[in-house]
């Protein structure tokens, strides 16, 4: 169905605003964070190691009645949500790990759970997490976004034979990848390994719906006529808007119901996830386009400059010529 052209590039600067603010925002909040608590972001137990708590219970409890009836007692002692468990297969045995406890808040956790559950003193044993992982798996992290991003870019550029497709699209990356990550410092959720799997699924998500507007652009620029790049541009984002809407929204509304759904493991990825999903298809949508239009303009203007100082040059040596 043939639809009026949206002028998406008419509202570029306008978007190129809103996210730098949004951008910008984070690292204030990461500034912020940094003063207040001496880390950026709200770092997990991956990252920031914290205290093990292994309890044998009477009974073979699941994973719902630990997180329903376990999970709260603990949160209710130690005062924060992150509290990860784990169960012992075969066993009754449960393993709760949460932040560094002191020694008091180590002996009111041992009393919480013999009033609750019953359990004996000699069921309960503990020992501290060492934090050294962090450091791997923060390098690990910018590594696995680095090498995906790089090889995105190689693609692109060999697919397209146009690097500005390529640079543009990595730009609108970028863009996806700071604001989830500005939303991570300011909303103080959980960084994790979970931020990890999160971010290089925005990551692929967000180039596959970039690639369809830009292969879409491709094809316009063969068929443009008279057209303006503008109005190719603006015709191709048009044309392929109501795809970009329509597999967001969709893979939205599965995301919101495993967050709704499911256990706090599940919602601590799906919250990201679903901010990361509407975030590409903005950039998608309004900022890659605009991106590489500027960037071919930009060219054009650059090489007609470079073209108007030759001819400029061979004019002068063509007079110096005459007047000898």
């Amino acid at each position: 169905k043939e639809r009026t052209p949206i002028n998406f590039l008419g509202k570029r600067n306008i978007c190129f605003a809103i996210s730098l603010a949004v951008i910008v925002a984070g690292f204030v909040g990461m500034g912020i964070n940094k003063a207040n608590t001496g880390d950026m972001f709200n770092y997990s137990l991956d990252f920031k190691g914290g205290t093990s708590t292994n309890v044998t219970f009477n009974e073979d409890m699941t994973l719902d009645q630990i997180s329903a009836e376990v999970v709260p007692v603990v949160e209710s002692v130690t005062g924060d949500a992150d509290v990860q468990t784990q169960k012992v297969a075969g066993t009754n045995e449960v393993i709760i790990k949460t932040r560094t406890l002191s020694a008091d808040e180590r002996e009111a956790l041992d009393q919480a759970l013999i009033d609750t559950f019953g359990v004996e003193q000699e069921q309960i044993t503990a020992e501290s997490i060492s934090g050294a992982v962090s450091v791997e798996m923060k390098r690990d992290a910018v590594v696995a976004t680095v090498i995906a991003t790089v090889f995105m870019l190689l693609y692109i550029w060999f697919r397209f034979k146009n690097i500005r497709f390529a640079a543009s699209a990595v730009l609108a990356l970028a863009h996806d990848v700071l604001v989830v990550t500005a939303c991570y410092a300011l909303l103080r959720w959980s960084v994790g390994s979970t931020y990890i799997a999160c971010i290089l699924t925005i990551v692929g998500y967000s180039i596959n719906a970039t690639i369809v507007i830009f292969d879409r652009v491709r094809e316009n620029l063969k068929t443009r006529g008279s057209q303006s790049l503008e109005d190719v541009v603006n015709n191709s984002i048009t044309q392929t808007f109501t795809r970009s809407i329509n597999t967001s929204l969709t893979t939205f509304i599965m995301v919101f119901v495993l967050y709704v759904m499911g256990v706090s493991s599940i919602r601590e990825f799906a919250m990201p996830l679903m901010v990361g999903i509407e975030c590409s298809a903005y950039s998608s949508v309004c900022l890659a386009g605009s991106m590489w239009y500027l960037m071919e303009t930009q060219m054009k203007k650059k090489g007609q400059y470079q073209t108007a100082g030759k001819q400029g040059r061979s004019a002068s040596k063509s007079k110096k010529k005459e007047l000898s």
